[in-house]
This record gives structure tokens, sequence and C-alpha cells, in this order.
């Protein structure tokens, strides 16, 4: 049986991203056996949105770093997939900050303070695209444990986010575009 790459669409990811929600707010209700709602950690919506925001300026600078690689500027397919999403991680840092313009515009410099440490910078195409990928499941896992945390407006950004993120990883790991 030959090998064949996986397919993910956005439609598979947003309903695996509506199914992780919705899991997650069941087994957050309170009832027999299970932790009533008061042992979620209350976060402000502010806080959460920091967080976020926080990561995607990192994945900016991360997708950046990659895209200035020698090996992948001269690797065009490569080159234009990173660029995608680095443009889809801008649109999300955007709709986080609530702005209605979400082009791929330079990473903010003015990001929060809780921001993750800087990695070291990749020196090749293979130890930035694994840097990327373990970036991308990181954030889908960041983000997907915000939403109980969050408000219904913010979970359901958070929700597309991480959906979306996971998708990257899957991307970068080889799937289709």
């Amino acid at each position: 049986m030959s090998w064949m790459p996986l397919v993910l669409t956005r439609r598979m990811v947003l309903v695996g991203s509506g199914a992780a929600l919705s899991g997650a707010c069941a087994s957050g209700g309170a009832g027999a056996g299970s932790p009533s709602n008061t042992d979620v950690p209350t976060v402000s919506a502010d806080v959460v949105r920091d967080r976020a925001l926080a990561a995607e300026t990192d994945l900016l600078t991360r997708y950046d770093a990659a895209i200035a690689l020698p090996d992948v500027a001269a690797d065009s397919a490569l080159k234009a997939r990173l660029t995608a999403i680095r443009a889809e991680h801008a649109s999300h840092a955007a709709a986080i900050k609530g702005d209605d313009k979400a082009g791929p515009t330079p990473a903010d410099s003015s990001s929060s303070s809780s921001s993750p440490s800087p990695s070291p910078s990749p020196t090749d195409a293979k130890t930035a695209l694994a840097g990327l990928v373990k970036a991308e499941q990181d954030a889908a896992s960041g983000r997907t444990a915000d939403i109980l945390a969050a408000d219904g407006g913010t979970a359901m950004l958070l929700a597309s986010i991480a959906a979306s993120e996971s998708g990257h990883a899957a991307l970068l790991l080889g799937g289709a575009a």
C-alpha cells in the first residue's frame, strides 16, 4: 500500500475545532462527579487576548526569520507557503487587536511583556520548519487552553485561531495546501 499525504481541508479543521470547543464547553459544565464551573481559573478577556497576541507576534517573528533564510528564498514553493501562512498570522493578530485591516504587515514591535522568550534563529530550512511546526502546535494548544477562560466572542476567535494553527502545523509537515 502506498503512502498518501494527508489532505487537510479548511472544513475538516473547522469541524475538528468545533468538536473540540463543544467538548471543552461540555466538560466545563457542572454535573454529578464533574468539577463545578468555579474550578476553571478566571482570567480577564484582556489577559487572554494579550497572551494570544504575544503568541501571534512570536509566530510572525519566526516566519520572518525562516523566510529570510537563503535556502528558503531559493525554494519558491516553500517561500510562497511560508509567506501565505505568515499572512494568516498577521490576520490573526489584527483580529485579536480588533483591527479591520488584516494585511501581511511586519511583526508589531509593541508586543506584550508576556511574549514567549525568543528562540534561536534557525540556520537552515529543515531546522526552521521543525521549529515552526513546534511553535504552531504550542500556539494551538495555548489557544485551546485559553478557550475555557474566555468569554463567548473571544472563545470563538481563539477556537478559529487554534484550528488554523493546527492546520498550519499539518501543512508544514507535508499536507496539501
